[in-house]
């Protein structure tokens, strides 16, 4: 089976919604639970993991293996091969000192504030499986090179700075990863937030602004190469930035591509029009705080030699499946949906769940959350 989610190499990939057209909400939460941690714990236990199929003669070549699986690897194999050298030095790096092997990610921002995605502020069950898939990785990693492996998540709340996301959401959010991980026993994997790196220079923000206006001078020249990167970009994050309204079916029109700004009201027109002005804005501030970043090549000062890996496939990072490779929607974009048949988890908008006439839903709630909505849903 192919992977299901798209891969996009300028960003986060996305998934557009079904045919906004259809409004009506259907009454099928029939029934709510609760779950305690233990039995969350029992849950996370039985997600069934394939194990890879380990082939190599070196130490570096089995553990590449891993990463072109398709089970786990996000992206061509081309992203692998190529750069097979270089993923080679780097491991053995840490392989010829017999120390454990340091990788990297980059994600897990926030709730995206998209009421038609989720209306969760604090991880769910989503996140429970993309933290499940990285302690999974560094666990294969580690049965075939005995010191072992751990992965440093940098969290990317920073990015809620131009997108309309609190810091006290983003920092509620990590926290609350930081709490899983520990309840969880996910022992392979450590928090640290990109937001400490502004804090690592004294001029972090005069840096953020010259870029952003680098860029802005790109776009008016109309330069070739970042105008690319700026139409690869805009869909996604068209779909992330908060648009200022619960309204269900104003943004049933507002984000019905299907619709031209003539077919829709002046209200969601406004709303619509104000998404655009915050998506081109941030557009510029993501990409120069990106670039920032890689100036300072933060992430091999905080964990030096490290391998990257990823969830927007490219040759310079290892691309990992971020949940299942039949699940095309990332946690943080989506809810989490249980199926009692299947007994297996999607990713699914929540506005498809509320739309669904064919079926009946259980709200699952987890003990002590803070967060009033779900922790998943169970498709009964």
């Amino acid at each position: 089976m192919a992977t299901t989610v798209k891969a996009n190499p300028y960003v986060f990939p996305y998934v557009p919604f079904k045919d906004l057209s259809q409004k009506h909400i259907s009454d099928n939460i029939t029934s709510h639970e609760t779950i305690t941690w233990d039995e969350l714990r029992s849950l996370v236990s039985k997600i069934e993991s394939p194990t890879p199929n380990i082939l190599g003669e070196t130490m570096a070549d089995k553990i590449l293996s891993v990463y072109l699986d398709e089970n786990y690897r996000f992206g061509p194999e081309e992203n692998v091969e190529n750069n097979r050298d270089k993923w080679t030095t780097k491991l053995n790096f840490f392989i010829d000192q017999n120390k454990p092997i340091e990788f990297t990610i980059l994600g897990f921002p926030f709730k995206i504030p998209v009421p038609l995605k989720t209306n969760r502020l604090l991880p769910d069950m989503g996140e429970i499986l993309a933290l499940h898939r990285l302690q999974t990785v560094m666990g294969f990693v580690s049965s075939i090179y005995g010191p072992g492996a751990h992965v440093t998540l940098f969290t990317e709340g920073a990015f809620g700075q131009f997108t309309g996301v609190s810091k006290e959401n983003w920092d509620a959010y990590r926290e609350f990863l930081e709490q899983a991980i520990k309840e969880l026993h996910f022992d392979k994997v450590i928090i640290s937030d990109l937001y400490e790196m502004e804090a690592s220079v004294d001029n972090f923000s005069e840096l953020h602004q010259q870029k952003v206006a680098s860029l802005k001078e790109l776009y008016e020249k109309q330069d070739e190469a970042f105008l690319k990167k700026y139409e690869g970009t805009f869909s996604s994050v068209y779909r992330i930035v908060n648009p200022d309204t619960e309204d269900t079916e104003v943004l049933m029109d507002v984000y019905n591509d299907d619709l031209s700004d003539e077919d829709i009201s002046p209200e969601a027109l406004q709303v619509r029009k104000d998404i655009r002005t915050k998506t081109h804005e941030s557009i510029f501030n993501y990409h120069a705080y990106l670039m920032v970043r890689d100036d300072l090549d933060y992430l091999q000062q905080v964990i030096p030699n490290s391998l990257t890996m990823s969830v927007s496939p490219k040759e310079t990072r290892l691309g990992v499946i971020p949940t299942r490779k039949d699940i095309d929607k990332l946690p943080y974009h989506s809810v989490p949906v249980f199926s009692s048949e299947t007994q297996l988890f999607t990713q699914e908008y929540l506005i498809d769940i509320i739309r669904d006439d064919s079926h009946t839903y259980t709200a699952v709630h987890l003990e002590g959350d803070t967060d009033p909505n779900p922790f998943f849903y169970q498709l009964n």
